[in-house]
Parts: C-alpha cells; structure tokens; sequence
C-alpha cells in the first residue's frame, strides 16, 4: 500500500476529510468525504462553505436494496411520463447513483446542519444494523423514523468493477481503512464549474487534509483481489 493511501486510511478513521479526486478522464472532480459516523453539524457547515456542491449519503446497493430502495432512474423509468428522462446519461457515461432523498423524521426543517446531520447519523445507524445482520430491525428502523422527499440524498454504490465514481471511491477506502462502507461526499466547487485540483490541492496543504487520486484506491483493492463488500455480507 502506497503512502498516500495509508495517511488517507489514518485520516479516515479519525474522522478527518479525505479529498478524493475520481479521474482526469471521468467527471474530473474533487469530493470532500468523511465517514459518516462522524458527522456532526459542524461537518455539514464545512462542506457547504469549503466544498459547496450537493451533501450526499452513501451505502452499498445490496444494503439498499435490502432495504427495499431502488434508483432514481428505476423509479422514473416505471413511470411512463417521466421514463424518457432516464435515457440519457451526462459526460461522464455512468447511470446515477442517487436513489431516494430522505429526512429524520426527528428533523425540523430538514436542510440545517444539525438536520442533516441527524439525518446522516441514523442512516449510519440504519446501515450499521445492515451488517450485523439485522435486517428486519433496519427496515423497521428506517420506515418508522425517515421521511421522504427530504434534504438528504442517498446513493447506492456498486463495485469499481461496474463504476468509478465517488460513491464507490468513498465507500471502498472506508472498507481498506476496515470501517463501515458508510460515507458523506460533496463536490467542492469553483465559481461556475469545479474546483480544480491544483486548488484543492492548495487547501489540503493549508488544512493539513489528505487530496488523493481515485486510481490509488482501484488499484489497492485490484491488488487485494476480493469483493471487499463480502466482509460486510453485502455480496
């Protein structure tokens, strides 16, 4: 394991901010990710004011499919007037991962910090009783205590075999830094386009935050040679 990879995993499970960014060749971002039993409003604060694109949630698909959830374009594409929209991909070729956007239900308005946070931290919750094999319980869990439409977008992961995005970045390396594949990720953003990495790379010297190529984490786990996902009976 290279060294960059091993000061990203140590930050990881200290909950600081990793910086990934995904490839030159691909949507040529950089995501601020924290793992998401570490979030706390004060997270939220710094990603919308360091990073500024959309706060997302991140848990494997067989988690959410556990759960009964199912993507965005799936949904859509059941529904006849709304199918033609999912025809189309943007640049970067891969169908979304979003899925459903959800609130606590303990949540006051839902968009603030302390809201999302919330929000983010039962997720965790939720997908925590996923791997322990409480599946009942989880689905339980979730109906009785989220609403949807909310504030907070969940996205389903796959594996780096299927797509390269941040949502399988970010769940992978928490899984090489043997942590929860439960992520928060939001784009830092430039005004009127995306932060370059030069830029990022400027404010992870200033933070003392960990800026990493995406292609660091694939080629780990390439090497590794298992599903990392079957650790976490989600294969």
């Amino acid at each position: 394991m290279d060294s960059v990879l091993e000061e990203a995993i140590r930050a990881l499970r200290l909950g600081k901010p990793v910086l990934i960014h995904d490839d030159y060749r691909r949507e040529n971002e950089v995501d601020y990710v924290i793992h998401a039993s570490f979030v706390t409003p004060e997270t939220i604060y710094e990603m919308r004011t360091l990073a500024g694109g959309l706060i997302c949630y991140s848990m494997p698909l067989l988690a959410g499919r556990k759960l009964g959830l199912a993507y965005a374009h799936e949904i859509y594409a059941s529904i006849p007037e709304l199918a033609p929209l999912t025809r189309r991909t943007l640049g970067y070729g891969d169908k979304p991962a979003f899925s459903i956007w959800v609130n606590s239900a303990r949540a006051k308005t839902g968009i603030r910090d302390n809201d999302r946070a919330l929000t983010i931290r039962e997720l965790d919750k939720v997908l925590g009783m996923i791997i322990n094999g409480s599946i009942d319980e989880a689905k339980h869990y979730f109906y009785e205590n989220f609403v949807a439409p909310g504030h907070v977008p969940i996205l389903l992961g796959r594996r780096l075999s299927e797509r390269r995005g941040h949502t399988e970045l970010s769940l992978h390396l928490a899984m090489l830094a043997g942590l929860t594949p439960s992520t928060v990720i939001v784009e830092m953003l430039d005004k009127g386009t995306a932060l370059s990495v030069e830029k990022a790379r400027k404010i992870a010297e200033e933070r003392g935050l960990v800026l990493l190529e995406g292609s660091r984490i694939i080629r780990e786990v390439e090497n590794l040679g298992e599903d990392l996902y079957c650790r976490y009976n989600l294969c």
